[in-house]
């Protein structure tokens, strides 16, 4: 009798082992999503798009052709890997042309992983709620995984130094002093928060430091764009 009580709480206490090991599995696999991180599926990508704004467009509006932007140097180190790239971007949209567009490019081919950069327009405008863009970002990662890729959310340069220095930001027709800057680039700061914050099912590219790499606080030059293109290129062949 005292074995087979004995066998029995040694039973009982392996089955507690047991469902407390796969207890706190899945409520760490919890935690995990909730906290935006996913499984990468393509983990050798071969054909990427890149959704973003003049910090990622290969051409003007008017057609002519953006060189030195970061989606040209990924292109030309990538090529010999088989990887193409394709880009929708252009000078001045928000994450709402963005995703708008984005439906028709993923219709018309099946992508390995999707990039989106983009925000720093809303940004600009206090008009545009940052729940909004957070929410056109979350809807762009949702339509990328529906389509088979690995959705990447890239946070951008890291505000400090001349970027974000608004003693050199240009004057606009909607920002008609430089001061008027200083609200908005705490937007931008505060949207890169809520980015890494709240997005879901995303693999997120950390913010970098560009080296104030810039000529207006905003855009990088050719030299800036060398640097952004390592990041993602990193982001691309190694495994987050």
């Amino acid at each position: 009798m005292k074995n087979k009580l004995r066998n029995k709480i040694i039973l009982f206490s392996v089955l507690g082992i047991v469902f407390l090991g796969l207890t706190t599995a899945l409520i760490y696999r919890n935690v995990k999503n909730k906290k935006g991180k996913s499984k990468i599926k393509n983990n050798n990508p071969k054909k990427i798009l890149i959704v973003g704004d003049s910090q990622s467009a290969i051409e003007n509006s008017n057609g002519s052709k953006i060189w030195y932007t970061y989606p040209n140097l990924l292109q030309n180190k990538l090529q010999d890997k088989g990887v193409t790239i394709d880009v929708l971007a252009q000078v001045g949209k928000t994450t709402d042309w963005m995703k708008k567009n984005l439906p028709s490019k993923l219709k018309n081919k099946k992508y390995d992983r999707v990039i989106i950069y983009g925000g720093g327009n809303d940004a600009s405008n206090s008009s545009i709620k940052l729940e909004n863009v957070i929410n056109n970002i979350q809807e762009m990662v949702d339509m990328s995984i529906e389509n088979g890729a690995d959705a990447f959310v890239n946070l951008g340069y890291k505000i400090e130094g001349d970027f974000g220095n608004y003693k050199i930001m240009p004057i606009t027709p909607y920002v008609k002093e430089r001061e008027k800057w200083i609200p908005l680039v705490e937007r931008r700061k505060e949207l890169q928060k809520l980015i890494a914050q709240k997005i879901k099912n995303a693999t997120i590219i950390p913010a970098y430091d560009l080296l104030s790499k810039t000529q207006d606080g905003i855009h990088p030059t050719s030299s800036g764009h060398k640097l952004v293109a390592e990041n993602i290129h990193d982001s691309i062949v190694k495994q987050y």
